[in-house]
């Protein structure tokens, strides 16, 4: 399903997110009325405007954003140079917790 046609984003309209067709209706509401176990008919019921195919594209939609998420493999976990370009960017070095005794071995070489 291409939800292009049924999702909007405008800046102005709920903060700019996600929402469905134009409507003041969230990507995130409809999810949380499916999560918190609604059925798509109680959620046609209490929304008279949204249609099935209104739900699908909420749902294709999350389904997109969660496949466009940055997974790292457990294995492959960065360490903390990497986790510091992340975070603050590239060559920002990472804060190092060093014991007394390591610093003070350190300031007699």
């Amino acid at each position: 399903m291409d939800y292009r046609k049924y999702i909007t984003i405008e800046p102005g309209k709920r903060g700019g997110k996600p929402c469905v067709r134009g409507m003041r209706i969230t990507v995130y509401e409809v999810l949380d009325y499916l999560a918190s176990g609604m059925t798509e008919a109680e959620i046609l019921a209490d929304f008279p405007d949204l249609t099935s195919e209104d739900i699908r594209a909420c749902l294709a939609f999350a389904a997109d954003r969660e496949r466009k998420l940055v997974t790292v493999p457990r294995e492959a976990t960065p360490g903390p140079e990497s986790i510091s370009a992340i975070v603050t960017g590239p060559g920002v070095p990472v804060p190092r917790f060093v014991s007394r005794k390591a610093h003070r071995a350190a300031r007699r070489r």
